[in-house]
């Protein structure tokens, strides 16, 4: 039928679309998350992290696994399974807390710092404990309209990249090994509630973070290794000029009390402007310290940036995110496209009506 188009079913790997081309299968709801966050990264099989301590101590190799499978059973829309952290989770929660609170006064961005004061009070946030993922997921929720999923270890690119389309983040709930407690090439419940959850509660970072994810629907193959690039380089590992200040925003840096330091103060380390472009094309290390770092002036220049380089991205349709019913809207007919404009005028009309009224006032 012409100028439709037709969804193709999970097991294939494509979307065909009312253009007669075909691109990758990505999610169009939601709960379509469900399906797509169980192709896990082997680090044991990565020759730089196979030697790491994690991965020559089975005692703790069993304990994450069976954390792990905790997440393997979550469903979209589901409460999150509190984990019972045994006690040397629990010390090991404690020596990061402790190290890197120590650092964010000077190194860490005011929007994380913010963001981290609330969460003490309202998400339990201390030494003494690992916070809740349901609790911090309901904070998110109340703030920026972003919630955790629990996942069993890092996902593939594109599988991770699209979840954020959705303003869902993927976290691990199993903690780094005792010996390392200060780095961790994986992701860990450290990482995601120390460094994520306190900048995914900023609205602005939020939206940067969903402008991510949105470019990578339906995205060709190597244009989700730049993408990933992007967020790699931004979202975990990102800096930001603060006051004429380098801070840091990226989740890699604020779980980790050694790259906090160097991403801002060492002189081994390169630090260039934001430029999508570049970053998408410079290759970084899963294992050790970035030799490079990107700063933009503001989280609006780099929503902006992102934006442009997204624009350009070949794809043979269009869509928007709804976030009434979380469904992504594919428009192949210019009807839809037209409805979509209407319903955003109608909600400029209010805020302009809005402004108006202040305006009054004053």
């Amino acid at each position: 039928m012409s100028g439709a188009t037709k969804v193709c079913l999970l097991s294939d790997s494509k979307v065909h679309t009312g253009t007669n081309e075909e691109v990758p299968w990505f999610p169009r709801r939601a709960a379509d998350l469900d399906l797509m966050v169980t192709e896990i990264y082997d680090f044991t099989a990565d020759p730089e992290a196979a030697d790491l301590p994690a991965f020559q101590d089975a005692a703790y190799m069993e304990r994450r696994k069976f954390i792990s499978d905790q997440a393997l059973t979550y469903r979209h829309g589901n409460p999150i399974t509190c984990i019972e952290y045994n006690e040397e989770e629990t010390q090991t929660w404690r020596t990061v807390f402790r190290e890197v609170t120590k650092l964010y006064p000077k190194y860490a961005c005011r929007q994380h710092n913010e963001a981290f004061e609330v969460m003490k009070s309202t998400c339990g946030y201390s030494e003494q404990k690992i916070p809740d993922l349901e609790v911090a997921t309901k904070f998110l929720k109340e703030r920026t309209g972003f919630r955790l999923r629990p996942v069993a270890g890092q996902l593939t690119p594109r599988d991770f990249l699209s979840t954020l389309a959705f303003r869902v983040f993927c976290c691990t709930q199993y903690i780094r090994h005792p010996g390392e407690p200060l780095y961790t090439p994986e992701p860990d419940a450290c990482h995601e509630l120390l460094g994520h959850v306190p900048m995914l509660s900023d609205p602005t970072f939020a939206e940067f973070s969903q402008e991510i994810g949105l470019a990578c629907l339906g995205a060709p193959d190597e244009y989700v290794e730049k993408l990933s690039s992007l967020y790699w380089f931004t979202i975990e590992f990102g800096i930001c000029k603060e006051s004429g200040e380098l801070k840091a925003y990226g989740a890699g840096l604020l779980s980790s009390f050694g790259e906090m330091k160097h991403a801002i103060e060492s002189n081994e380390a390169q630090r260039l402007p934001f430029d999508p472009h570049t970053m998408a094309e410079q290759k970084y290390s899963l294992v050790g310290y970035q030799n490079i770092y990107f700063y933009p002036n503001s989280f609006e220049e780099a929503i902006r940036k992102v934006r442009d380089y997204a624009s350009a991205i070949p794809k043979p349709f269009h869509f928007r995110y709804n976030p009434y019913t979380e469904k992504i809207e594919v428009m192949t007919k210019q009807e839809e496209v037209t409805r979509c404009v209407r319903d955003i005028q109608a909600e400029l009309d209010r805020l302009q009506r809005a402004v108006g009224k202040f305006e009054l006032d004053v």
